[in-house]
Formats: C-alpha cells, structure tokens, sequence
C-alpha cells in the first residue's frame, strides 16, 4: 500500500499529525435523528441494509449509529452490506497496482469482521447492475433459509450525507425491470452536490419486474451524521468536509485546505504537480501554497477555476483560493488514483486493525445511547442491544 513516506527531494519532510484545531465537530441535525427512530421502528420489517461510504475516506463515513441497528434482538435475521462508492475518484481506469492495493487493503479490513463490501460507481451502469444481482441473491438465500415474502424484500438505503444514497437509488430504479410508465419516474429520490438534499425516509421504491411475485423494494433515508459526543475531536470532521458530507461553511476553507495539503504530502504523486512547486519543493506551508496557487494562475484559466480573480482590498483572498482548490479535489476526476482523505488507510496491518476501530467506534456509540435517563427513555424502543462482538 502506499506507504507514509519518510523524505522527499530536497530532504523535504512531511508532516507526520495534524493540528488539533477548534473547529465545529458535528452536523448531527433533529431530522437525522427523527429518521435514526423511525429506521428502529421499521427493523423489523427491514431485510437487508446497503450503508454507503465514500470510497475516499472510508472510516470517517462510516457511521456506527447502523451497527446499532444490527446490535438489536429483533435484527437477526437483517445482513449488510457495505457499498463503497465514489470509485470513478479513486480507482484509475486501466487496473492498476495502485487499484488492486486499494481492493486489498478493503478485503484485509472487511475479511477480519466477516463483513461483505463493494466498490462502485453509482453512475455506472454496470456497477450498478452488479449490485442488484448482489440484492437478489440475497432475497433468494433469505427465501430459502426462511418463510416467503408476502410484503416484499425491502432493503434500506443508509449512509452518511452525500455518499451518493438518492443517486444509488434512482440507478437501481432505472435498470430495474419497470414498465415504461414506471420508468418516466424515474428519478425518485432528490439528488444534490450538497449534503443533506434528502430530509426524510422514503416510502417504498419498487425495484424489481411487477411479474415477479416478491418484489425488492428500496427505502431511501437521509444522510445520518454522527452525534457530538462521537466527534469530539477534528479526526472525522475534516475528512468529511473534503468529501463534502457536510455544510462546506461549518469548517474555515484554510483548515480544509491545510488538512488537503497535509494529506497530499503523505501520498506519492503520479508525475504530475496537485499544487505548484509540489515535485521541485514540497511545502508544509499552506500560507505558501495558496501564495504559489495565487502566482500560478493565468488569464488562460476558467473565470470560474482562477485564483487571482480573488482579491480584498488589493490583497488576494486566500480564504477563497483555498476553498476552490479544496473544492477542485473534492470534485477529483482525473482517471488516476485519486487521494485518501483517511489517513489510517495508509497504514499496514500491524500498525492499524480495521476490527479494534470498529469495536472501539461501536462501542462509543452503545455509551452514547446509555448516558443519562432522559437518553434511555430517548431510546427507550431499542432497549435490547447485543454484545458488540456479535458484529463480527
């Protein structure tokens, strides 16, 4: 895997941590949790949970509030599976070794939990068909270890704000076996470059032919951030203001853009500068880099792309070089291997176990859901929670 790198040209170093700055820690709204207490009084009716993170930072969009869901008595019989998207950011598109460590790295973390996973582009539509296939071998396996579907085999559709839910589910429906009436409404659920386009869960999406006699039906659900007490450091809001899963106002663009530079460092570069100066004289200074970002740009630039149009009283506005920049990698599609926004996933095996952060994140979570009285009686219809080691 691509490894932290110990020196660069020049004996350049780069920065090994990242300041603990003191930013906003949570997005977590009142809808997210109306919807978190509704998908615990519709469990029971639920089969199976497709929980989508971004390919680009894998542990900070992934959300230990649906572990809960699996940790209660009544989910037994509920399986998940973990759909990775944002693959066309990350992956190249000629298979490379670069893609194929990035696979394995995500099949050591997945194969210690038992815990199935995919990598997909939901605007492709073969990932896309793919999944499905994965959604009816389910609905079959569920059908022969148990009784039929007179109601329908109904799949969730979870995940952090802006992972690509709404679009998902407007994939499936428009592969899936519906009429032609059906398939002029197509677009079923809101879609949006923004977090939180989807306020609400969704009542039951068809996906499957009217001739088949148990359908698949999709519920979608809006992006569930996680609680304060869950964040209560910048280890997961920087992350996921680079992928976008939340407000872009809720962080100041110079810390993004630092945390952007801090991780850009630790991660080998294919050939080609990802800011001025990078392959000659790699800097820790964002100071610096958003001064060369500012020199670098040209008339030759898109209005809307250059960095020189900014300026505050004769003076260049860095605040809004840096959020264009930031913003250009958060909307990366180059075709080569893009940038992790997690660190962790730079690591081996001996320095990071994918299994004790899940115990550990799953256990926060549970100590969240048992703080104070008026919390039990909050979550006073979910009382019943398993030990945590049942995940695995």
């Amino acid at each position: 895997m691509r490894q932290y790198l110990p020196l660069f040209k020049n004996g350049f170093l780069p920065r090994y941590s990242f300041p603990n700055y003191n930013i906003v820690t949570t997005d977590f709204k009142g809808h997210q949790m109306k919807a978190m207490t509704r998908f615990f009084k519709i469990l029971p009716q639920l089969n199976f949970i497709l929980e989508l993170r971004d390919l680009r930072a894998p542990l900070s969009t992934r959300n230990p509030l649906f572990d809960q869901l699996l940790l209660q008595d009544k989910s037994r019989k509920v399986k998940k599976l973990v759909v990775y998207t944002k693959k066309d950011m990350m992956l190249s598109g000629n298979n490379s070794n670069e893609n194929q460590d990035i696979i394995q790295k995500l099949q050591n973390w997945h194969g210690a939990i038992n815990e199935m996973f995919m990598v997909i582009n939901c605007n492709d539509r073969q990932d896309v068909s793919n999944l499905l296939k994965v959604i009816k071998y389910q609905k079959e396996l569920f059908e022969d270890q148990n009784d039929l579907l007179p109601m329908g085999y109904k799949v969730l559709v979870s995940g952090m704000p802006n992972v690509g839910k709404s679009t998902l589910v407007n994939a499936l429906r428009g592969i899936s076996g519906a009429t032609n009436s059906q398939k002029r409404k197509n677009k079923v659920a809101r879609t949006g470059g923004q977090a939180g386009v989807t306020r609400s869960t969704s009542e039951l999406i068809r996906i499957s032919p009217d001739s088949e006699s148990s359908a698949i039906y999709l519920i979608d659900s809006p992006g569930i951030s996680l609680p304060g007490r869950m964040t209560n450091s910048t280890n997961k809001m920087l992350p996921l203001s680079l992928c976008g899963c939340v407000k872009s106002n809720l962080v100041d663009p110079t810390i993004i853009a630092d945390y952007l530079l801090y991780l850009l460092n630790l991660q080998t570069s294919k050939a080609f500068e990802r800011y001025p100066g990078e392959l000659e004289d790699p800097s820790n200074d964002i100071n610096e880099v958003l001064t060369r970002l500012d020199k670098s740009s040209s008339r030759k630039t898109s209005k809307k792309t250059r960095y020189s149009r900014f300026i505050i009283d004769g003076e260049p506005d860095y605040n809004s070089i840096a959020a264009i920049w930031v913003n250009k990698w958060r909307q990366h599609q180059k075709g080569d291997v893009g940038v992790f926004f997690d660190p962790e996933i730079l690591l081996d095996t001996t320095e990071f176990s994918y299994k004790d952060y899940t115990r550990r994140e799953t256990q926060k979570i549970q100590e969240y859901f048992n703080i104070g009285d008026k919390m039990k009686k909050k979550h006073a219809m979910a009382p019943t929670i398993r030990n945590v080691d049942d995940l695995f």
